[in-house]
């Protein structure tokens, strides 16, 4: 029997689960990309190529696999060209708010952006109480508060939050020294620090269950927007923890140079606005050479692949754990079955691995069930049960005799009658047997248990050879079950009883 195999080409991207993943493929641009983005806080940011000799190359795969590992200390957030081919800075901020407004799991409703709301707000009231300027009893307790339980303190919907309810009271008044101050960290002009401050302010303070906030900011926050909104919002973001750009799914650029020139003037500006953030370009070869290239100048090229790094083929042993994590412990029989040579990359290797999987369920035979009644033979030919044969019966040629009939012979069968027969009224004064139902008479002769058995009520006795010596009662009441008086009971001994019995019956109930 051929086993058949499940595998089939995986096409990844970013912000979603990857396929399994296979530490041989990609492991040294892998170990190098994810070296480049462990970087402090405060570090200056990269503009990263990643680049590959064609698609399915695993470009997509090694994005979402490093995500994943960093993705407790770094914010990726994904820049997708409109139409594959436009960069537009309302999209660009839209696709960011949506991916950070997601609801936090076992988080009552809060979302990401919440927390990354009041960090900000605690990194901008720090200097503030640290130079006096905001007042307060013990300044080194809230110094503590604001730097190590910043999500416990700006919680504005618990009651017992001092500064969060003390800050939305004097918001007015507050909110233009904590704008210039976060303007002054990240460089950003005065105008958009206040915006992003006011826009997190009121996010913030709607309760979570307020099913139009998210709508709210993201509206107000698309609407005009331009580069440099887009760009003071990641530089906001990049004071609170390491922020990666990722721009993937390039291909709509290809042998287009004037889109492509725009989307790297739109990254070169982010890059300027926004230093501490990294920019990741996947890009393959063919779109790099038909657009790119020859559309941008020296400077561009260099603030786009300020690092490069390329993906290689694939070599034996990186190919057959590519095979392990889809055809686990089979990976280097598999290999061999497939006959690949050449410059190998994973979605071709993958693709080659389902063409083949199809190839061996095209061969596995189909069991034909017949139907059930095409087994059975027909009666006729059917061999007999027993080999006993019964002849036929043998009809007497003697003429029928023609009975005359009248109308008393239709009438109507005697009702089933319940158990009370003449048989048993002469145990009447006898108590009620432990098991079973027979009675003896007065002449001493028993009562055939058989016969008590077919009445509708009686139960089985134990031993059916036993016979009782009472009579039985109704099984519905306690009431000893009444005896007609006009029936003789069953002779004592002479005769047969059975014609005895038969005779009684169609004195009561039959036909005279």
């Amino acid at each position: 029997m051929v086993e058949q195999l499940t595998i089939q080409p995986f096409f990844d991207s970013l912000g979603h689960a990857c396929a399994p993943h296979a530490p041989g493929v990609n492991s040294a641009a892998t170990a190098r990309l994810e070296r480049v983005l462990v970087s402090p806080v405060d570090a200056p940011g990269r503009g990263i190529l990643l680049r590959a000799p064609r698609a399915g190359f695993g470009k997509s795969h090694l994005l979402a696999y490093v995500q994943q590992r960093l993705g407790t200390t770094h914010e990726f957030l994904p820049l997708n060209p409109l139409d594959g081919s436009r960069i537009d800075a309302g999209g660009s901020i839209e696709a960011a708010l949506r991916r950070l407004t997601r609801p936090l799991p076992a988080g009552g409703g809060l979302t990401g952006l919440d927390l990354l709301a009041r960090r900000l707000f605690s990194v901008a009231l720090q200097p503030l109480v640290s130079s006096g300027e905001v007042p307060c009893q013990d300044r080194e307790v809230a110094l503590s508060a604001l730097r190590q339980r910043p999500v416990e303190t700006f919680d504005f919907h618990h009651s017992q939050a001092v500064t969060a309810h003390w800050t939305k009271e004097n918001f007015e008044v507050l909110g233009p020294r904590l704008a210039l101050e976060l303007s002054r960290r990240t460089g950003s002009s005065l105008n958009e620090s206040s915006f992003w401050l006011a826009s997190l302010f009121r996010f913030s303070v709607a309760t979570p269950e307020h099913p139009g906030r998210t709508g709210m900011i993201i509206q107000s926050s698309v609407a005009d927007a331009g580069i440099e909104r887009y760009a003071a919002f990641l530089a906001l973001l990049s004071l609170i923890g390491r922020v990666v750009v990722v721009a993937d799914d390039l291909e709509g650029m290809h042998a287009d140079p004037p889109s492509a020139l725009r989307f790297a003037s739109f990254l070169a500006s982010v890059r300027q606005e926004a230093p501490r953030v990294d920019l990741v370009v996947s890009v393959n070869d063919d779109i790099w050479d038909s657009a790119f290239k020859p559309a941008l100048s020296g400077g561009l090229q260099d603030r786009l692949g300020e690092l490069e790094i390329r993906l290689e083929p694939l070599d034996e042993a990186a190919m057959i754990s590519l095979l392990e994590t889809r055809v686990p412990g089979r990976g280097a029989a598999f290999r061999g079955r497939l006959g690949l040579a050449g410059d190998l990359y994973a979605r071709l290797v993958l693709r080659k691995a389902a063409e083949f999987e199809d190839s061996l369920a095209a061969h596995i035979p189909v069991a034909v069930v017949a139907p059930v009644f095409a087994a059975v033979a027909p009666v006729e030919d059917q061999a007999p049960v027993s080999e006993t044969v019964v002849p036929p019966p043998v009809l007497d040629a003697a003429p029928v005799e023609v009975v005359e009939t009248k109308a008393d012979d239709f009438a109507p069968p005697a009702p089933e009658i319940p158990f009370s027969e003449p048989a048993v009224e002469a145990a009447v004064s006898q108590p009620a047997p432990e098991h079973g139902f027979a009675a003896e008479s007065p002449g001493g002769d028993l009562v055939t248990p058989a016969i008590l058995a077919d009445t509708p009520f009686a139960p089985m006795q134990e031993d059916p050879m036993k016979v009782a010596t009472d009579r039985p009662t109704s099984p519905f009441s306690a009431v000893e079950t009444p005896v007609d008086p006009g029936v003789e009971p069953v002779p004592a001994a002479g005769g047969d009883r059975i014609d005895d019995l038969l005779r009684q019956f169609r004195e009561r109930y039959g036909r005279e």
